[in-house]
């Protein structure tokens, strides 16, 4: 057992003492809702690894096309589009010796070569998760998935065998692994948890395995993107489409602003963007205007709405909501994803009120069903 943490709070102290997790469903359940305890910034500090889950208990097949023989514990992406395997055991599980490894193994191999990108994709629509928090801009998305399948099939991955205490060894055999393994990436995360008497608890995570032959040569980091702000999109958007449409863009941000909206900025290494952002009892991503080679196009997100927005009728009172604008027309199959027109329709007054009233109706409606829900 390591030595105890002590917290100092407003001259009180409080001791912590380190304490085993009461099942693995817990453990599992907390990687699953807070990813960063993944301790991503140890990985790599220069680039720290930012994640996305995928699916918890990734189903794998053993051949192509075929049913699911093992479930990996959590499947996940960082913001290079490196498929990242997670595998957790409590110290207290005696698989954490040697058997995990050749189960770890199992899943590395299979999943390489059999998981279709296409379940691996739907996996992810499943959990609701969102590629704008590594600040992936809509238009960039697909080429982001191909660069996970290619990582994938080249397995270029990362293996992380997380544990509350990783024992000596397993730890000589993650070590083993990464030097070995050119194209993976083979770590331990031990996260260890302290709690008191009371209601403190607290997880401390160690990145075990990393050898000084392999720190360095294994960073999966890319060049650092563009972290975009408004004068240099505006900037941009002129540059592509002229005075105008640099305007334009200048006065949506305003107008939305003033709906009490917050803006939240693309990190697109080529092309700048920002999405309208309400936060209400949950976070409402409402579109995106984003800069496309010599085009900047308006995005909206009927794929992010949250219930009961998600349904039909909804979408399709604001399908007709924005159609009214003249050269505005979404294809009823898009009406579940993520539609886009020319910014530059939006260049007429009316039209840009009618763009701007409809955005206003949705907030609202937004405001109203949380008001019904809290009772308030």
């Amino acid at each position: 057992m390591a030595g105890n943490i002590f917290v100092l709070n407003g001259g009180e102290i409080t001791e912590l003492h380190e304490a085993l997790y009461e099942n693995e469903d817990l453990f599992q359940s907390l990687i699953e809702r807070y990813p960063n305890i993944l301790a991503g910034e140890q990985i790599n500090p220069e680039a720290p690894r930012k994640w996305v889950l995928i699916a918890r208990e990734m189903g794998v097949p053993s051949e192509m096309n075929g049913s699911d023989k093992w479930s990996l514990d959590h499947l996940f992406a960082d913001q290079d589009a490196v498929p990242t395997f997670v595998e957790v055991k409590r110290s207290a599980d005696t698989r954490i010796r040697r058997e995990v490894v050749a189960q770890m193994l199992d899943y590395a191999a299979n999943g390489t070569a059999y998981w279709p990108i296409d379940k691996i994709r739907l996996s992810f629509e499943k959990t609701d998760g969102s590629l704008a928090v590594f600040g992936i801009m809509p238009d960039e998305e697909e080429a982001y998935w191909k660069q996970f399948e290619e990582n994938l099939r080249a397995g270029k991955i990362r293996l992380l065998f997380v544990a509350d205490s990783i024992p000596m060894e397993l730890r000589r055999i993650i070590e083993f692994l990464n030097v070995q393994m050119k194209d993976a990436e083979v770590l331990g995360v031990e996260i260890k948890r302290y709690t008191s008497d009371g209601a403190i608890s607290t997880l401390v995570p160690r990145i075990v395995g990393q050898t000084a032959i392999t720190i360095g040569t294994k960073s999966t980091g890319k060049a650092k993107k563009v972290k975009w702000d408004e004068d240099g999109f505006i900037t941009q958007t002129a540059e592509l489409g002229g005075s105008e449409n640099a305007e334009l863009c200048r006065r949506l941000i305003r107008a939305f602003e003033s709906l009490g909206c917050y803006i939240w900025w693309g990190e697109g290494k080529d092309h700048g963007g920002f999405v309208p952002v309400y936060v209400g009892k949950q976070r409402h991503q409402l579109c995106s205007i984003y800069n496309w080679y010599q085009r900047t196009l308006v995005e909206i997100y009927f794929q992010h709405m949250k219930p009961p927005f998600t349904e039909s009728e909804y979408r399709q009172k604001l399908k007709a909501s924005l159609e009214r604008i003249p050269g505005v027309n979404i294809p009823g199959e898009r009406i579940e994803k993520r539609p886009n027109f020319e910014l530059n329709l939006l260049s007429d007054e009316k039209s840009f009120c009618l763009f701007i009233d409809t955005m206003k109706s949705y907030i609202e409606d937004i405001k109203v069903n949380e008001l019904e829900i809290t009772g308030e």
